[in-house]
């Protein structure tokens, strides 16, 4: 090999090593981003997916212990949270003015489990992703359990699957299960009832702006006896057009974080101790990268 050609070779692994050094420090690079993402554990008491059912053979009154009730759990990171507020553990707030409790502003939150619209109106806020496996699921709970059968715009009650299934494809467009949210599947269903007896489901808060001394906090909304939901907004979410009628999906309604208790009601449970973290800044927490459980335990009563 000619001097030249050694030369040549020496460069290329000089210059390849260099870009390698290059590279390896813009992936180090600390950005000193302030957001963060907040893992850990909810826990709801076994109670909150308690109902008492007459059972229809028996005319008795039957305990009936399911997830399924669990509705929406929200999650959210504030700059304290206050016992003299309400009648219930809630965040301190901006200026109250004409009497009613001024803003959160919430650093960020997240939640488990959200509104999502099953293909029919007669199920509009009332089914929550992460709580049926399956279209038969579904169907059973709402008729065994809530004695609210799901039914189609004509009014006849949903009792096949497959059909359930059609009626979703051709409204949403949809090829596959798996882009309906509803439909958990066996492996997505949320919660877990743990040793105690207990509920629990593991949660995500995304980019959430870090504070030292932030505490998470939440609440879970649970469903009224016509299994109704205070959090869900039926005029929010997409619009559709079928045939002659015109129907919004529902959402869960946008300041929930802000204004709280403009939405938490008799029934609902709220978390009493928040998880305060005390991390320096956002650096040392993605450091720690911690983990903890907020256990929903007050049951609001007035």
């Amino acid at each position: 090999m000619s001097p030249r050609g050694v030369l040549f070779d020496m460069t290329s692994a000089t210059r390849a090593a260099l870009l390698l050094a290059v590279v390896a420090q813009a992936c180090t690079y600390d950005e000193q981003l302030p957001q963060v993402d907040i893992r850990g554990t909810v826990v709801v008491p076994r109670a909150a997916a308690t109902r008492y059912i007459v059972d229809d053979r028996t005319g008795q009154e039957a305990e009936v212990v399911d997830a399924r009730f669990i509705g929406p759990v929200y999650l959210g990171a504030y700059s304290d949270i206050r016992y003299d507020l309400e009648a219930y553990p809630h965040p301190a707030t901006g200026p109250i003015i004409g009497g009613e409790l001024g803003n959160t502003y919430p650093y960020g939150g997240g939640t488990v489990g959200v509104f999502d619209f099953a293909c029919y109106t007669s199920t509009l806020c009332k089914v929550v992703t992460g709580r049926y496996t399956d279209y038969a699921s579904l169907l059973d709970f709402f008729s065994n359990t809530l004695k609210q059968p799901i039914t189609d715009e004509q009014g006849a009650e949903v009792q096949s699957p497959d059909y359930f299934r059609t009626s979703c494809y051709d409204l949403f467009e949809y090829t596959e299960d798996n882009e309906l949210l509803f439909l958990a599947g066996e492996d997505g269903l949320d919660f877990k009832e743990n040793a105690d007896g207990d509920f629990e489901a593991e949660f995500t808060m995304w980019r959430v702006n870090y504070h030292a001394g932030m505490k998470v906090w939440g609440w879970m909304d649970s469903p009224d006896t016509n299994f109704d939901f205070t959090t869900c907004d039926p005029s929010n979410g997409q619009s559709f057009t079928q045939y002659s009628a015109t129907f919004t999906t529902g959402s869960s309604h946008i300041d929930l974080l802000n204004y709280p208790s403009n939405y938490i009601d008799i029934g609902d449970y709220v978390v009493n101790e928040p998880f305060e973290l005390t991390y320096e800044d956002a650096d040392a927490f993605r450091d720690a990268a911690p983990t903890f459980t907020l256990v929903y335990d007050f049951l609001v009563e007035k």
